[in-house]
């Protein structure tokens, strides 16, 4: 609570006294985790690091930034809108598809084959905000829901699924710590996985009957608990994101908040956010920063560049 007293007060207060300043650029980064360019004048001094996974880097979801390519990271996911209205100093978003919690402490193979520095690098003494979403790749878990989903009885261990689902508070607890080990003064979030199936019914975007989803349904929720267990044994702060979810699921039509089965190039990937679950999941982790809600919901993400620390593109 304290961190997160002094995160929210440095925004309220230096955002009242907020002005046009001319930025300045460092010199360019590292080709596989850049070092941001940073700007002189900026509207608050939150120094913001994202670390996560695909549901926090937005593949296929707009834009793609290049910083590096192989993490499929969208230039409009949840970070670069936090980054935007929380109008912070610095941000630096090193989320990458398919990493683990192991992922925050070594190197990454990315999709291309390139690999990319462990992303609890990106975070320094100076850091005042974390966000942290991932554990889902742990274990193989949504690898193995994904062929429960497709009602591949033979290949859905629900069991085992249940185990390491459980097993991921361990993994989010010291996570958590690792990252307050670097830097005690951060306020860290964890945050959690929106629904993505139907909790009742199916739909034909789905394509199995509702009977199959259920220990699909059930799975996510045990993750989302172990994310929540983990944060808090850990004294970081649970996001949830499930809850604002709900209704908003792959059979919402123009309601949904999530792709389809279908890959859609500027969309999302299949059963990944779209950028109008990015935004619901922006709005939640605002309002745990700063206790309010934003003062505009942007249709983009669009960081000030004379206020915010950009990964070099």
């Amino acid at each position: 609570m304290i961190r997160r007293l002094r995160v929210a007060a440095v925004v309220a207060a230096l955002a009242l006294a907020a002005s046009a300043c001319e930025s300045g650029r460092a010199a360019d980064g590292t080709v596989d985790l850049p070092d941001p360019v940073v700007a002189t004048g900026a509207a608050s001094s939150v120094d913001y690091v994202a670390l996560g996974d695909s549901f926090s880097a937005g593949p296929f979801i707009g834009t793609m930034r290049a910083d590096p390519q192989g993490c499929a990271r969208s230039k409009d996911n949840y970070p670069a809108f936090v980054a935007d209205w929380l109008d912070v100093a610095t941000y630096t978003d090193v989320t990458c598809s398919a990493a683990t919690t192991s992922d925050l402490y070594q190197r990454m193979v990315m999709f291309d084959g390139n690999t990319t520095r462990p992303q609890l690098d990106a975070v320094t003494a100076e850091t005042d905000l974390v966000t942290l979403g991932m554990g889902g790749n742990d274990f193989g878990i949504y690898d193995s829901l994904i062929q429960c989903q497709r009602g591949l009885a033979a290949t859905c261990p629900v069991a085992q699924l249940r185990v390491d689902a459980r097993k991921v508070a361990g993994r989010i607890r010291q996570a958590v710590r690792r990252v307050l080990a670097v830097a005690p003064g951060a306020e860290v979030l964890v945050v959690g996985y929106p629904d993505i199936l139907p909790t009742e019914g199916t739909c034909g975007a789905v394509g199995v009957p509702a009977g199959v989803l259920e220990p699909v349904t059930q799975v996510a929720g045990l993750l989302n608990d172990s994310l929540r267990r983990g944060a808090q044994a850990a004294g970081a702060a649970y996001v949830d994101v499930a809850a604002g979810s709900e209704g908003h699921d792959v059979c919402a039509k123009g309601r949904a908040w999530v792709n389809g089965p279908r890959l859609r190039v500027g969309v999302a990937a299949p059963f990944h956010p779209k950028i109008n679950g990015m935004r619901a999941v922006a709005v939640e982790v605002f309002r745990e920063v700063t206790g309010d809600e934003p003062d505009e919901v942007t249709e983009y993400a669009e960081p000030d560049p004379d206020a915010v620390v950009l990964n070099a593109s």
